[in-house]
């Protein structure tokens, strides 16, 4: 007999019983997935850890308050500090921004002209073969097109006018001659 845990379709009339596919378990995530939910689970303990640390420091600044002036003394420090740095970093950066200025006037710049002389040279290479090549090639094609066409036209002309054979039957009903001619 089928254990509890599985689930069956609904029987019709002699059927046999079709299990159902269960419901995914958390055992069967992919890497990602685990990955995260890992992430997930960092960030809402890091929150927690962030709001427990804040209280027990505002707890410990209002039971100590030669404390507080120590650590804020040090934070007031700190914070000058780190304004230094950022200010070096500043200008480092600033003079990063103006090598490159420097970089792109003088290395690029000419690249680019020299790029739209190719180009310019390519224009007028291709204009240059499309009038002494390809247009008198397509009028030569033109020409042959045409004198052909005369030559057909001709040749149907001097079909339609040659005569045409007289057959035997021809003859037989006018009383004519065997060439056509009629008779004495």
């Amino acid at each position: 007999m089928e254990s509890d845990t599985s689930q069956t379709r609904p029987r019709t009339s002699g059927e046999a019983p079709v299990p159902l596919p269960l419901p995914e378990t958390s055992g069967s995530l992919t890497a990602e997935e685990r990955a995260a939910k890992r992430t997930q689970a960092m960030i809402i303990g890091g929150a927690v850890g962030f709001l427990v640390l804040l209280v027990v420091a505002i707890v410990l600044m209002a039971k100590f308050p030669a404390a507080t002036e120590v650590v804020r003394d040090i934070a007031i420090v700190f914070v000058a500090v780190m304004t230094f740095l950022i200010g070096l970093a500043m200008l480092l950066l600033i003079f990063q921004i103006q090598v490159l200025i420097q970089v792109l006037r003088d290395e690029i710049q000419p690249l680019l002209h020299t790029v739209n002389d190719t180009a310019s040279t390519v224009r007028g290479t291709t204009e240059f073969v499309s009038h002494n090549v390809v247009s008198p090639i397509i009028k030569l094609a033109g020409f042959t097109s045409g004198v052909g066409r005369v030559m057909s036209d001709v040749v149907g002309v001097v079909k339609a006018s040659r005569p045409r054979n007289v057959t035997r039957g021809d003859i037989g009903s006018k009383g004519g001659k065997q060439d056509g001619q009629a008779g004495e």
